[in-house]
């Protein structure tokens, strides 16, 4: 390596004094400066054992030094070495825990030192304590003992003791004994309960620590911890501000949730591109012995929170606050700490609560319950079909990371054989959530927490919806049958919306710019006549020369680990027009109203009702293109031929619209104005369903339209969470609009 030179400060002269003596800066004194440093400073080397390589760089004489004990695993090649020099650490194989060889390279005495690790694979640490609250009696000493799940053994680790609270010293000992943890306790002479925190902690070879804590709760001299009040009695207590509790009160409860689960709450976003993932690890749900009631529970840190699924638990509320909440009433206890935790016992059975989707009532918010009868509305894809760019980066989108962590949770649509349905939501942090597999085909029993969530990017979700810990919540059969009969479909299969391959069959359905008539995809050269049509109403032209009214475009539902979630076998039904032509004009008025408009004849076939299912979205992944569309849209359906039109409510909130929502968008300038992801752009199509009754059966000729509901329009907000939905249609406005329909679904049972 080539050295650097610099001028000594004695050697140093005025320019006078330099020209004077014919001094130069060649001919100034040097020193070298020392250079250690190694390329990377973290490698790994399998457990099967093998030889990492490590490639320092020095102008000097380097000695190795072993910071901690390598035994005979570990071998240096050398221990010391001149200049630039490739050091070989050899590594026998590893049957036991991870471990590492720490070396420190020291350049010539001491000038300089770098540091570098080399971490061999090998057995991970684990530990886990089933049931971490306990609940002793105070006039007594006790012994209590800990199970601890753990492949350490427990003398190898460390044990502190911390009390919460004026009492301490309590505590004699804690010791191991027959693979538990025994915790011996001095009698309580006072009137106070007294609170510890036994920590075990563990530091690995990779210098990674694994720790549990432990609580203890020890009664006054009297045995008691307090007054235990029922579910309904800390109901009552709650307000819409929240009651602080100041008393020493306990309630008793089942466990429903499970603090594995990445899928307890939804993650709000806290800024355009930021999303608080520790909202999900705080919470847990309480159910009442009886099923009757259920409580929110939420904590101040993840840390606090260790409940696993069907742990009977001994809650004290002294320090936590009571909230409740209307439409639908539900309740919240928070200011939660691990200490609030008296005593726990794993293994209970939780209580079962067959419901149908119909039957749900506020009760039941909270609770875990099992749904019957239910499916998936849209069974192609995943649980949560989105576009992954945009979505938490985990392993399942570990290869698209453009835009990653600006979005968080979405939702699938269930329904049951009586037309009634329910959003089930899936994190984005759920790793099952796109496996490869798709989703259950049949139909079968849903297990879940049921929540009320708001999700802006989504739209309005209902009253209720359903949270399953894991993908065995989802309980259908895997190569069932619908409990449907599938009447007319348009997903673009088998023709992805081709006017020539539909004109080969009927010349009905010859391409023309503004009256394309698409079929249902049953046509095919033995059938030329579909179950059904659809027509778009909006007959205005796009200021592009070549848009077509009625196109295909990409859908997003593809199962596949690593896809952005764009399929290639399932096309979107795509619409490129002018806003202005959604809605009929008298002058400068709206007077009605443009849409899809599906035409068919029922006149064979008879039933109870007929569901309407549909997935959509605006834009193109552009804030161009999704800056303004109509906000609202509805359903109405006539049996004369669409004479009249009857409104039909959605089946999953039972309101008249539903809300569009664009596909999501990179942050963008337009007209001078920034615009960031805003908090209602979606990150995928949004599924709905709507029930058509009895009455539209043997009919020969029935009309269901999907228009805008509203004059409403959306504008883009100039900060990221503000209201979208702000301005109305005007008679003046020339934008276009991008609008994707995934599926279109008839079906009738």
């Amino acid at each position: 390596m080539k050295s650097c030179k610099i001028l000594r400060y004695g050697a140093v002269c005025g320019l006078a004094a330099l020209a004077a003596v014919g001094c130069s800066v060649d001919d100034a004194e040097t020193i070298r400066v020392r250079e250690l440093t190694a390329a990377e400073h973290e490698l790994f080397v399998p457990a099967s054992g093998g030889t990492a390589q490590i490639q320092l760089y020095s102008n000097g004489r380097v000695r190795v030094e072993a910071l901690n004990d390598i035994g005979g695993w570990a071998s240096v090649d050398r221990s010391e070495f001149d200049g630039d020099r490739m050091v070989s650490v050899t590594f026998t194989e590893n049957d036991s825990f991870r471990r590492m060889a720490k070396l420190r390279f020291v350049l010539d005495g001491g000038t300089r030192a770098d540091t570098v690790c080399i971490k061999q694979y090998g057995v991970v640490p684990s530990l886990e304590c089933p049931a971490p609250y306990k609940a002793i009696r105070g006039s007594v000493e006790t012994f209590t003992q800990f199970e601890i799940d753990t492949n350490v053994p427990l003398g190898d680790f460390a044990v502190t003791t911390t009390y919460v609270g004026a009492t301490g010293d309590w505590i004699r000992s804690v010791q191991p004994e027959q693979g538990m943890l025994v915790v011996d306790t001095k009698p309580n002479p006072g009137d106070d309960v007294c609170k510890a925190v036994v920590n075990l902690s563990y530091v690995d070879g990779w210098e990674e620590t694994f720790s549990v804590n432990l609580y203890i709760t020890q009664a006054d001299k009297d045995d008691e911890f307090g007054r235990e009040v029922s579910f309904a009695d800390v109901r009552a207590l709650a307000t819409a501000e929240g009651t602080a509790v100041d008393e020493d009160i306990l309630i008793e409860g089942i466990v429903v949730s499970d603090f594995h689960s990445k899928n307890m709450e939804a993650n709000p976003s806290v800024s355009y591109d930021k999303v608080d993932v520790t909202v999900n690890d705080c919470t847990a749900y309480l159910e009442s012995p009886d099923g009757r009631y259920g409580f929110r529970l939420r904590f101040d840190t993840p840390g606090d929170n260790v409940l696993a699924r069907g742990t009977r638990l001994s809650l004290s509320l002294s320090g936590t606050v009571l909230t409740r909440e209307e439409n639908p009433e539900r309740y919240t206890i928070s200011s939660l700490v691990g200490e609030n935790m008296v005593e726990s016992v794993a293994g209970e059975a939780i209580p079962v609560k067959q419901r149908r989707i119909s039957e749900l009532t506020d009760d039941d918010v909270y609770t875990f319950v099992s749904l019957e009868n239910t499916e998936f509305l849209f069974k192609e894809g995943s649980y949560a079909n989105v576009y992954e760019n945009y979505s938490l980066s985990s392993e399942v989108n570990a290869s698209q990371t453009g835009n990653n962590n600006r979005m968080d949770g979405w939702a699938s649509l269930l329904m049951d054989d009586a037309g009634n349905s329910i959003y089930a939501p899936v994190n984005m942090l759920c790793l099952w959530r796109r496996s490869g597999q798709g989703v259950p085909q049949g139909t079968g029993t849903t297990h879940g927490i049921v929540v009320h969530n708001e999700l802006p990017r989504y739209g309005n979700v209902g009253r209720y919806q359903i949270r399953v810990l894991d993908e065995s919540g989802f309980g259908m059969e895997w190569a069932g049958e619908s409990a449907y009969t599938e009447f007319a479909e348009w997903d673009g299969n088998p023709h992805k919306y081709s006017f020539g391959t539909y004109a080969k069959f009927n010349s009905r359905y010859a391409y023309n710019r503004l009256e394309s008539i698409t079929p249902s995809d049953d046509i095919s050269s033995g059938k030329t006549v579909p179950n059904a049509e659809l027509f778009c109403e909006n007959h205005v032209e796009t200021t592009a020369a070549e848009a077509w009214p009625i196109a295909g475009t990409g859908n997003y539902n593809n199962p596949e680990v690593g896809s952005l979630g764009t399929s290639l076998t399932c096309k979107a039904y795509f619409v490129k027009a002018g806003v202005k032509g959604w809605y009929r004009w008298e002058g400068n008025e709206v007077a009605g109203y443009n849409g899809l408009r599906l035409e068919f004849s029922t006149a064979s076939i008879s039933g109870s009702h007929m569901l309407l299912g549909f997935s959509f979205a605006a834009g193109t992944i552009s804030a161009n293109t999704s800056k303004t569309y109509p906000a609202h849209w509805c359903v109405e359906y006539s049996v004369d031929g669409g004479q009249s039109y009857t409104l039909c409510p959605s089946a999953a909130t039972g309101a008249d619209y539903v809300h569009m929502r664009s596909l999501p968008w990179w942050d963008a300038s337009l007209a001078g104005n920034r615009y960031n992801t805003c908090s209602s752009a979606g990150i995928g199509l949004t599924d709905h369903l709507f029930r058509l009754p009895a009455e539209v059966f043997g009919r020969e000729r029935v009309a269901v339209r999907i228009r805008p509901y509203d004059k409403v329009m959306t504008v883009l907000p100039l900060v990221w969470n503000g209201d979208t939905e702000t301005a109305e249609i005007s008679a003046a406005t020339t934008y276009d609009n991008q609008l994707r329909w995934g599926i279109i679904t008839l079906r009738y049972r």
